[in-house]
């Protein structure tokens, strides 16, 4: 027996839906003082996406459990499960209507954000010549007298990284991919990917480390804004995927990985706040 509409909806309406302000607008030259700028930065402009999806999640949560209770006096008994099912689903595709909106939906806010900080740092990022002489050079002195004698020596990447200038991160660029696939054999070649992306994700850190003040603050939000946007596609996936029998397990998940990407708490837009967020993106690496 199908279920009525308006009667889903009804029951859909009776669960909270929250709204948390999202930071959309960019920088623009301020029309009065030169050197200035209006609007947020896009690191700012991702953790508020990836904070209000947070908080859109744990309603969603605390709803996929009272659906999953829904009682009503007004409807037969033996009709409660299905429409118990529906009003779940209502509730996701309200949930997921945040997150997708193509226009102003966290994941939107979030990617174009991200868009916006990577192209901002892609000109401080060392780059391959492969038509430059005098950077192959470098790049195959660096390889053949560090990188490759610490690997020999038994090192590993996470110990060889954190001691690599740009010559040593390009000559990890250039050799690296070749070097992991000769030392596997055939059956072993399908790790190569997933090292060299724990390299890639190693030495991006290292450039940021040895970039100067200008540089580290464009080469932070970019990586700022890359978690932010992994955590908000995240908790999109878990609002799609919400089992309600394990909503409180889900939700202390969700409360870890906010911590750990830095947006559990709203995104303040004080001067003062604007002033200590681009602070802590120069600042050097701690030792």
């Amino acid at each position: 027996m199908a279920i009525d509409p308006y009667l889903v909806n009804r029951a859909a309406n009776e669960f909270p839906q929250v709204s948390h302000p999202v930071l959309t607008d960019r920088q623009t030259p301020h029309p009065v003082f030169p050197g200035l700028t209006t609007g947020t930065r896009p690191g700012l402009r991702a953790r508020s996406a990836a904070h209000a999806a947070l908080k859109a999640a744990e309603q969603h949560l605390s709803n996929m459990t009272g659906a999953r209770n829904y009682q009503n006096a007004e409807v037969a008994s033996d009709i409660l499960p299905e429409l118990r099912s529906e009003v779940a689903a209502r509730l996701t595709e309200r949930t997921r209507g945040q997150f997708e909106d193509p226009l102003a939906g966290f994941i939107k806010v979030a990617e174009t954000a991200h868009q916006e900080a990577d192209a901002a740092a892609e000109k401080y990022r060392p780059k391959l010549n492969p038509e430059s002489a005098t950077q192959l050079v470098r790049t195959d002195q660096a390889w053949n007298n560090h990188v490759l004698p610490m690997l020999n020596s038994g090192k590993t990447w996470d110990e060889i990284i954190p001691t690599l200038d740009v010559d040593g991160i390009l000559a990890a660029q250039r050799f690296a991919g070749g070097y992991e696939s000769n030392k596997r054999d055939r059956f072993h070649q399908h790790e190569v990917p997933s090292v060299l992306d724990g390299i890639q994700a190693m030495t991006a850190r290292r450039v940021v480390d040895i970039a100067p003040p200008e540089a580290r603050e464009a080469l932070r939000e970019a990586q700022d804004t890359a978690t932010t946007l992994d955590y908000t596609r995240n908790v999109a996936r878990i609002v799609n995927e919400t089992d309600p029998r394990n909503a409180a397990a889900i939700s202390i998940g969700l409360t870890r990985g906010a911590y750990q990407a830095g947006v559990q708490r709203p995104v303040e837009t004080s001067n003062e706040a604007l002033e200590a967020y681009a602070a802590s993106l120069a600042a050097p690496p701690q030792a």
